[in-house]
C-alpha cells in the first residue's frame, strides 16, 4: 500500500512539474537589442555564434543542448572539450545561416525548439538583425545577448537563465560575479587613480584601443583606473603612438592572443618557455616605439601583456581581478583563486604551469 501511495505521489509530482513547465510558454523576453522575442516551446537545441554565448550556456549547465557552434568555440577546446565534434556553422564574423536552417530541420520540417544566440552588433553580418532577417522565415528564434560587458552581464545571464529554464543557476553565477566585483571595489576604493592605456591590435603604426562603451573600458573604471581613451567617441578607436605618448599613461596593458594557433592555447607556459620568449619580444616592441622612454609606464616598468581570454565574456570578472592587481599591486586580491572558482563552475580544471599576465604580478 505504501509503495502504491509513493508511486501515486511521484506521478502527481511529475505531472505537476510538467504543468508548471508548460505554463511558462509562450514566454516573451526582451533581448539586449531591445527586441521582444517570444519563445513558444522549451528550448532543446541551441546554436551559439560566438564563444561568449557558449560560455554562458555552459555556465548554466546546458552544453548538451548546443548543436551548432562558431569557429571560435571549436578552437577553445580548453573551455568546451565536449563541443569538439559539434556542427560548425561558419565563423563568428560570417555565420552560415543556410547551415543553421539545415540543422533546425527534422525531416523536411523545422522543429521550433531551436534558439540562436548572437551578439547584438547592429549592421554587422553576425549581428542580431541580420541573423533574425535570415532565420525568422524558418521559424528559428534569434536572441541578441552581448555577454561581454560588465554593465549588462548580470541582466543578460538572468535573461538567458529564464529562456533556458536555468534561473537558479543564473542567480548563483550573478551572486558570485557580484561578490568578486564587490571585493575588487573594496580593495581599490581608497587608491590613487592611475592613467591606463589598453591596446588590442596594431597595424602600420596605428593601434586599436578601448574607448567608452567597451568592456575593457568598464573593467578599467571598476579597477579604479582612468582610461586615457575614455573620452574618445568610439568604443574601439584607432590611435597613433604620438597620441599615446602625449597622454603619458602610468600603465600600459596590451591584450595578446595567439589565434594563429588552433586550437587556441590556454594561457601561456610559465617562463622560461617558448611562450615567454614571444611575450618578451612583444614587450620589447612596445617599449622601443618612438618616444616610449618618456612614458611613465615604461620608465616605471609597468607595461603588461594580458591574455585575451579573460578580458571579455563571462570570465571578464577574472580579468577585473588581474587588472586591479596590475593597477594596484599592493592590494591583497588573489586573481588566480578567482579564476579557479570560475573554472570550477564551468567544469574545467585550472591549467598547470600556465600564466595569464606577463610579467607576472
Amino acid at each position: 500500500m505504501r509503495k502504491l501511495l509513493l508511486i501515486s505521489v511521484l506521478i502527481s509530482s511529475v505531472l505537476l512539474c510538467a504543468a508548471e513547465d508548460s505554463s511558462k510558454y509562450p514566454m516573451t523576453i526582451t533581448d539586449s537589442l531591445g527586441r521582444n522575442v517570444t519563445i513558444d516551446v522549451p528550448v532543446e537545441r541551441i546554436v551559439v555564434l560566438n564563444s561568449d554565448a557558449a560560455e554562458a550556456v555552459a555556465i548554466l549547465g546546458c552544453t548538451d543542448k548546443i548543436v551548432g557552434v562558431s569557429d571560435t568555440v571549436k578552437n577553445k577546446e580548453y573551455y568546451f572539450p565536449q563541443l569538439k565534434n559539434a556542427q560548425l556553422v561558419g565563423t563568428w564574423k560570417e555565420p552560415d545561416y543556410e547551415m543553421i536552417a539545415e540543422i533546425a530541420k527534422k525531416g523536411d520540417t523545422i522543429v521550433p525548439n531551436i534558439l540562436v544566440i548572437t551578439y547584438t552588433s547592429p549592421g554587422k553580418p553576425y549581428g542580431t538583425e541580420e541573423a533574425a532577417k535570415k532565420l525568422t522565415p524558418f521559424n528559428i528564434k534569434v536572441v541578441g545577448l552581448d555577454l561581454y560587458k560588465p554593465e549588462t552581464m548580470r541582466s543578460e545571464i538572468l535573461t538567458l537563465g529564464r529562456i533556458l529554464d536555468r534561473e537558479e543557476e543564473a542567480r548563483k553565477y550573478v551572486e558570485w560575479y557580484e561578490k568578486v566585483t564587490d571585493e575588487v571595489e573594496y580593495a581599490v576604493k581608497d587608491k590613487a587613480v592611475p592613467k591606463v592605456y589598453a591596446e588590442s591590435t596594431s597595424k602600420g603604426g596605428f593601434y586599436t584601443t578601448h574607448g567608452p562603451g567597451s568592456g575593457v573600458d568598464q573593467l578599467i573604471s571598476i579597477a579604479r583606473g582612468h582610461n586615457i581613451a575614455g573620452d574618445l567617441k568610439e568604443a574601439y578607436p584607432v590611435v597613433d603612438w604620438e597620441w599615446v605618448v602625449s597622454r603619458n599613461p602610468d600603465i600600459i596593458i596590451k591584450k595578446v592572443s595567439y589565434t594563429d594557433r588552433t586550437p587556441y592555447p590556454f594561457g601561456w607556459e610559465r617562463p622560461p618557455s617558448s611562450d615567454s620568449v614571444k611575450l618578451e619580444n612583444i614587450l620589447n616592441e612596445i617599449i622601443s616605439r618612438p618616444g616610449s622612454e618618456s612614458i611613465n609606464a615604461v620608465k616605471n616598468n609597468r607595461v603588461y601583456l594580458m591574455n585575451w581570454e579573460i578580458t571579455a565574456g563571462l570570465d571578464d570578472v577574472v580579468g577585473l581581478a588581474y587588472m586591479a592587481k596590475m593597477l594596484h599591486p599592493e592590494i591583497g586580491l588573489d586573481p588566480e583563486s578567482v579564476y579557479r572558482e570560475y573554472l570550477q563552475m564551468l567544469g574545467v580544471e585550472y591549467p598547470k604551469n600556465r600564466i595569464f599576465v606577463y610579467p607576472e604580478i
